[in-house]
């Protein structure tokens, strides 16, 4: 029944291109590319399901499986319109949208009636101007990008080289590193045993010291038990404890006397060993004494003495010397330093004090130290010592150009092996950093290390994004592993690289939780100049 309803200006169309034997004229709608379909009397499908009249094209109704039949109405769901859009582009649109009162098309062959108005030619002219304008930034891009290129082939040349140099010096240093460390081992036992052995014999002697020491201490505390003992009946009563306590000479503090007494334990072995205890305190804040007494003598025996010093000598009134002029603008006369009536001779204990008043200052600044004897060594283990310290230092010495050495050689590595792109062109952005400010954030972008917002760590370094074959394309940069969002993931920033004049970041946002996007224009990705209708096929 479909054969009554046909559309009279198709049929038209159609019977015309038949006279006329080319596809000049084809059915509203149809798509140039597919204009073979539409010649001769019979119409096949494109899926070849089945084959009519060319009568049924454009009839308002869907014979063909997949719409080709009816490119200039909307009676296939999922037939597709053409809009040729002269100077402009001719697009695809679904046949939805055919006749449904909605200008599509810039020229309006979408909607019959021309109830569209046809603003194709301005489109076609804003766009060749845009086409225009990303050429000439191409164009400046890829100028730049050759310098890049040149630049970061002339810098991993240089890195090269700098592996080479620093490898064969960080080798040389490693073996002299370990000849030393075998030469310092090799002196290091002889040197530690002779020292372990000298240090047993010291402590013998230490302990033999204190041990006649103790003893020492013990016999002048049993003598001043005797003291406390006045009837000489071998045990020491309340009355002859805190008498002795009293007295001046008493090298017990009564308080300590009295708490005994008043306890009711008056052993006589714990008066010795408290007797004996401040005995031996005694005799430390003694020694200590005494070695600080040395040491300051043989402070003043290093410094001059002021008697010494020989003023200077007045100056000649007809010499040319300084002269000094007051707030008031007069001159003010110095006088000689023999116009003073000081005798340098009598100024002996002024210097005796005041070398006391700063042994003094240094007294209270140091804190009292017990005195300890330290290891004097026999001459051939002093030797073995000097010998082993001489070795460790040259060792150390050694050690510390091999590492440096080795941390020059391990930064040159670490830096060559990051991928700068086929031709380096990316090498000059490294050691850069680029920012963008919106309305709510600071966005940086330091390329090959980090990108922050805010200061906040949202991705380091990772990687080139490969594509599906595996391969770099240097245009996505992946930063991932940055700061810990509140209860989410690690932060991480995915950097679309684009083609620009200068570099600069262009947009920056958040398109998912802790996971940015930024769009970075760069010389560098100008890998070429578009023609026009390239660049205006695509805008």
């Amino acid at each position: 029944q479909h054969y009554y309803i046909t559309n009279n200006l198709s049929r038209m169309l159609v019977l015309l291109a038949l006279l006329l034997g080319t596809v000049c004229c084809i059915p509203r709608g149809a798509d140039p590319k597919k204009a073979n379909l539409y010649t001769g009397s019979q119409f096949h499908c494109g899926d070849g399901s089945q084959s009519f009249p060319m009568e049924y094209v454009n009839d308002d109704y869907c014979d063909c499986n997949d719409g080709s039949d009816e490119p200039g109405t909307a009676a296939c769901s999922n037939g597709s319109f053409y809009c040729v859009n002269k100077h402009f582009k001719g697009q695809l649109i679904s046949s939805s949208r055919v006749d449904d009162g909605i200008c599509d098309c810039c020229d309006g062959s979408d909607e019959m009636g021309g109830q569209c108005s046809n603003n194709c030619k301005e489109l076609g002219t804003h766009t060749a101007e845009a086409a225009k304008k990303i050429r000439r930034e191409q164009a400046i891009g890829f100028q730049t990008r050759l310098a890049y290129v040149t630049d970061g082939k002339t810098a991993k040349a240089r890195r090269d080289q700098d592996i080479s140099v620093f490898a064969t010096e960080e080798e040389k240093l490693r073996a002299e590193l370990e000849e030393r460390q075998a030469y310092k081992e090799q002196v290091e036992g002889p040197a530690k045993e002779a020292k372990e052995t000298a240090k047993a014999a010291l402590e013998k002697v230490e302990a033999e010291k204190r041990e006649a020491g103790k003893e020492k201490n013990r016999a002048a505390a049993e003598l001043e038990l005797g003291r406390i003992d006045k009837d000489n009946n071998g045990e020491i009563s309340a009355d002859e404890l805190l008498d002795y306590g009293k007295s001046e000479d008493s090298l017990l503090p009564y308080e300590e006397v009295a708490e005994m007494v008043e306890g009711g334990e008056i052993e006589t072995a714990t008066i010795v060993d408290m007797i004996q205890t401040q005995i031996q305190n005694k005799r430390e804040e003694q020694e200590r004494f005494d070695a600080e007494e040395k040491k300051k003598e043989e402070k003043r025996a290093k410094k001059p003495r002021l008697r010494d010093i020989v003023p200077t000598p007045a100056p000649d009134e007809n010499s040319d010397h300084e002269e000094l002029w007051g707030e008031d603008g007069k001159k003010i006369e110095k006088a000689p330093l023999d116009e003073f009536d000081v005798d340098l001779d009598d100024l002996g204990d002024s210097e005796d004090d005041y070398e006391e008043m700063e042994d003094e200052e240094e007294d209270e600044s140091q804190d009292p130290a017990p005195v300890r004897n330290t290891v004097e060594y026999d001459p051939e283990t002093q030797k073995l010592i000097e010998v082993f310290n001489e070795a460790e230092s040259l060792y150390n010495e050694a050690k510390s150009r091999h590492d440096g050495a080795k941390r020059q050689l391990e930064d040159v590595q670490k830096l060559s092996n990051l991928d700068f792109g086929s031709d380096e062109e990316f090498f000059v952005l490294k050691g850069q950093c680029f920012e963008l400010r919106d309305d709510q954030y600071k966005y940086k972008l330091c390329p090959f290390d980090r990108s922050d917002q805010d200061g906040t760590n949202i991705g380091k370094w990772d990687s080139w994004e490969k594509g599906t074959d595996g391969v770099n394309k240097y245009n996505v940069m992946m930063y991932t592993k940055g700061n810990s969002c509140w209860q989410g993931p690690q932060r991480s920033t995915r950097v679309e690289v684009v083609c620009g004049p200068e570099n600069q970041i262009m947009s920056a946002s958040e398109p998912a939780k802790c996971e940015y996007a930024y769009v970075f224009a760069t010389p560098a990705a100008c890998t070429k100049v578009q023609d026009e209708d390239e660049i205006h096929d695509e805008l």
